[in-house]
């Protein structure tokens, strides 16, 4: 779309760069975009045609140090007296003394001398350290044992300096829609070839640089893309590859008292996650205290940092088998399938949707350069957008803290990056709640599903202020075949089903009852209508006076039920005792209900119904392959569709 190029050209002179351009080096130098984009644009001369790319190709290599040929180039500053490289520099202070040491660190050389003035030009060689370009010289007669080199020029390869006001100033003046396909191309992605949920998804592995202490996981199919941006986008993250790691190296290192990563860096990613294994077994609950309060203590101290924490691995079944079989986060070691570790997560982004990344995928026009949007990430961690959607939107009062402070920070990262100045519609902020709610409800469902008795389940539900509208997430998998009609629900759990509107609408609501030592009462989990609470008091009533067998009066006696209501699509307000009456009997008798079996609510035990109907599903398919499930609702034959929605989220229980 030539039309972004124009703006782009327009708004930020001197601030983009041709990805298609750096693409070409990129298959030649292995050096992280962020530095290469500065490097190409500090050697071009003229035009860009393919005698100028391999002019610089050549300049590069020359300069660019391979750490297994260290030593050589070693050899050579001996020989010529001083050679120019390209490396990252980093700096220590010399203890008691006002002087430094730095390190190269591809060239394997640790105590070179490095005068105070770079160090007062360059601080950030005292921190993480700085890709530049550097002159180094030997010392000759001055060479000792310890040191033998000396940096006598140093210029930064990194942008240090970034007015935020200008960048928001300059964002503004870009349609909505233009910026959100810039943001894609800046990172390498060319996002007409992609819905906009997918382009959405994308920018969600960018949340981690926005939002402080963001706790993100991806698990999908290799070749997606999961971990380039984390490696190449920015100095600020570091991507940690799967193996043996350590407290010290990740939080805080006892005996030197430096920071670990944590402290250093504003992302930390783990790439192969299924191959962390942590040295100290303590490093999982303090990675529980720090994912939970961003905060960990370490001796007496208790060490604060901003980090965002990423998790990313593969799943090597196809994900039908994988739902059916197991649960999400099987491909996590088992160290890591902590409940309470996995409970502190606020996205999961479904990797199995990804599409493994092609040719054509990878744009060829304009992006910002990497190291000014990392910038501008950097600055917008500073905003805060936590608490917009109280304004707008009213959660599920059954989501916990945890759930509500996970949406908020993924809608909150969304807004930063697609509207930093701050300006955005109901609906911008609707279509980001709805992916926010989707990313946790998945880590929520499988929490349910690895432990149940812990974990309650909510339907994520939500009310718009102003239509007092309930919308409910769909997790798209639900859809997916997983082998359901071959599955029972679990005793003590029933599906009811209410048709709205003369049949323009469905209500869908998952009634569970539980049983813990007791002496025979009623609790009810979560807010429940009043009068559904009254008419299941009478009905439990009316079970406990019937003539049961021994052993299930026995049962009633002795335990203590609880009753949790889950609306999954609209809310039913209508009598549901009927449904409760056969919930009870399957938990007491630890037999699962008919598999299809879907109860309506129009039908009570304790007083005459005014009608009733039976439901039954017809399956229809067109000429050309539609599927469409239907239900007669009249007499006469009057049909309706299902919405998909039930399909979806009643799998297991509705045999068509």
């Amino acid at each position: 779309m030539a039309l972004i190029d124009h703006k782009v050209e327009e708004i930020f002179p001197g601030e983009f760069i041709s990805k298609n351009l750096v693409s070409k080096f990129k298959k030649k130098l292995n050096i992280p975009v962020y530095i290469l984009e500065n490097l190409i644009l500090r050697y071009q001369k003229g035009e860009m045609n393919e005698e100028e790319v391999e002019r610089i190709t050549q300049i590069l290599q020359e300069r660019m140090v391979n750490p297994k040929e260290n030593l050589k180039v070693q050899a050579r500053i001996r020989d010529e007296g001083s050679l120019t490289i390209i490396d990252k520099v980093t700096a220590t202070v010399i203890r008691g003394q006002n002087k430094y040491w730095a390190e190269l660190i591809n060239l394997g050389a640790k105590k070179v001398t490095i005068s105070n003035e770079l160090i007062r030009k360059y601080p950030d060689l005292l921190e993480n350290g700085l890709w530049a370009e550097v002159k180094i010289r030997y010392l000759n007669s001055d060479a000792t044992k310890e040191s033998e080199f000396e940096i006598k020029e140093l210029t930064s390869l990194q942008r240090t300096t970034f007015d935020f006001e200008e960048f928001k100033e300059k964002v503004s003046k870009l349609a909505n829609f233009l910026w959100f396909n810039l943001l894609l191309r800046s990172i390498g992605i060319e996002p007409f070839n992609f819905t906009k949920r997918k382009k959405l998804l994308f920018l969600a592995r960018l949340i981690p640089f926005v939002e402080k202490n963001y706790n993100f996981i991806e698990l999908g199919a290799r070749g997606t893309g999961k971990s380039y941006i984390y490696r190449q986008l920015s100095s600020e993250s570091i991507l940690v590859s799967g193996g043996k790691t350590t407290v010290a190296n990740l939080f805080y290192n006892m005996g030197t008292g430096q920071l670990g990563l944590v402290g250093k860096r504003e992302v930390v990613a783990f790439d192969e996650v299924a191959y962390i294994d942590f040295k100290d077994r303590t490093a999982i609950q303090i990675l529980k205290d720090y994912m939970e309060s961003g905060s960990f203590s370490r001796g007496k101290e208790i060490i604060s940092a901003e980090a965002s924490m990423v998790f990313l691995g593969n799943i090597n079944q196809d994900i039908q088998v994988l739902l059916q079989k197991s649960h999400l986060f099987e491909p996590l070691p088992q160290l890591m399938q902590d409940l309470a570790l996995i409970d502190r997560f606020h996205f999961y982004l479904p990797g199995w949707e990804m599409e493994i990344l092609k040719e054509r995928d990878f744009t060829t026009h304009y992006g910002l350069k990497c190291d000014y949007l990392a910038l501008a990430m950097s600055k917008l961690r500073e905003l805060d957008f936590t608490d917009v959607i109280d304004d707008y939107f009213i959660f599920d009062k059954r989501m916990n803290a945890r759930d509500k402070r996970a949406v908020k920070k993924t809608v909150s990262g969304f807004l930063k990056l697609l509207h930093p100045s701050g300006q955005f519609t109901k609906e911008d902020l609707k279509l980001y709640l709805d992916i926010a709610l989707e990313g946790r409800k998945r880590i929520k469902e499988q929490l349910i599903k690895m432990g149940s008795f812990e974990y309650k389940e909510t339907s994520f539900e939500y009310i718009d202020r102003e239509s007092q509208r309930r919308y409910f997430p769909i997790l798209p998998e639900a859809c997916l075949d997983t082998g359901f009609k071959r599955r029972l629900a679990e005793p003590g759990v029933v599906y009811i089903g209410q048709i709205l509107d003369d049949g323009h609408d469905f209500a869908l609501l998952k009634l569970k009852v539980e049983y813990k030592p007791g002496s025979g009462r009623l609790f009810f989990n979560g807010e429940i209508n009043q009068s559904i609470r009254n008419h299941l008091r009478k009905t439990f009533i009316i079970i406990k006076n019937r003539k049961l067998y021994l052993r299930l009066r026995q049962k009633i006696e002795q335990n203590d039920f609880y009753v949790t209501v889950t609306p999954l699509i609209n809310q039913i307000e209508a009598d549901i005792s009927n449904a409760f009456f056969i919930a009870i009997y399957s938990l007491l008798t630890n037999k699962s209900v008919s598999a299809g079996l879907l109860v309506t609510e129009k039908s009570s035990i304790y007083r005459k119904p005014v009608f009733h109907y039976e439901l039954r599903a017809i399956k229809a398919e067109g000429e050309n392959g539609q599927i469409k499930i239907l239900l007669p609702l009249k007499k006469d034959h009057i049909f309706v569709e299902i919405p998909r929605e039930v399909i979806a989220e009643v799998p297991y229980f509705i045999t068509v």
